[in-house]
């Protein structure tokens, strides 16, 4: 159910011809807004629209093909959103991806890229987006749980991730004062249907899965839906924070032990008012 409480908002998102960056133009197209959806690939941008108008058939939703990491193409594609409305509420910058690669195997041409997709962008839309942005517009960026979590091969995406949410903590001090707030969300693991349906990611979502205290991974519109409350009217007191949306992962790297040994079990007394353990 929606509540259409985004009616006359105009959205850009970034990285939103598949996966986190769809789901991210799902959420906010489904509630009323109207929706740029950015991505590099025009084939992909047009599937990527005719799944949105079909969930969303009273909805607005254009294209921009682009790469979110080239500043031009960002301010070509902002100005090209304002312009659709004659406003800009929300910016989404979810455009991203990590290299598994280890440290000592890195080149810095191969960093300053990684970087560029992962900071770069989510800064030129900031610093383009923001003086378009009315009173009380939204920013979000897509940072990662590698954030706080490590990872293997991951030391560079990390990094920028870390960049991503110091520089959210930084910008919103500064741009509090126009009436812009901007936050950031760490997914944990997030496989789209079509992730889950290759026969190469089943070790790994069954990994992720055992290790995550909600005992799954993530789906992309579990990242759209607290990317459209960070967007909207509710979250007008928030602003400067990172929150991990990632199943319960930064609790630590594996279940609890009483977990594993009494699972759904003491979850089924704690909902029957009981606390006494159950016997094993």
């Amino acid at each position: 159910m929606t509540s259409n409480t985004l009616t006359g908002k105009t959205a850009l998102v970034t990285g939103a011809s598949h996966g986190i960056g769809l789901a991210c133009a799902r959420a906010l197209a489904q509630d009323g807004a109207t929706v740029v959806i950015m991505g590099r690939n025009e084939a992909a941008l047009a599937k990527a629209k005719a799944e949105l108008t079909a969930l969303s058939p009273t909805a607005r939703i254009e294209t921009f093909a682009g790469d979110a990491a080239e500043e031009r193409k960002v301010k070509d594609a902002l100005a090209y959103a304002h312009g659709l409305e004659g406003h800009l509420d929300i910016l989404v910058a979810a455009v991203g991806g990590p290299t598994f690669k280890p440290l000592l195997m890195r080149e810095l041409d191969d960093v300053r890229r990684e970087l560029d997709l992962n900071f770069s962008s989510a800064f030129l839309m900031v610093r383009h987006g923001a003086p378009l942005l009315k009173r009380g517009g939204a920013v979000v960026c897509i940072s990662s749980a590698s954030v706080t979590q490590a990872y293997w091969g991951l030391s560079i995406y990390s990094a920028a991730k870390a960049a991503v949410e110091r520089f959210v903590k930084a910008a919103a001090f500064e741009l509090g004062g126009a009436g812009i707030r901007i936050n950031a969300i760490r997914p944990g693991p997030t496989f789209s249907e079509e992730d889950l349906a290759k026969p190469e990611r089943a070790d790994m979502v069954k990994f992720v899965s055992a290790e995550t205290p909600m005992g799954r991974v993530g789906d992309p519109d579990d990242i759209g839906a607290v990317v459209r409350f960070l967007a909207g009217p509710e979250s007008g007191w928030v602003t400067g924070q990172s929150f991990s949306v990632d199943g319960g992962a930064d609790q630590g790297k594996s279940r609890d032990v009483m977990d594993n040994i009494f699972g759904e079990a003491v979850m089924a007394q704690i909902r029957a008012g009981k606390s006494d353990t159950p016997k094993t």
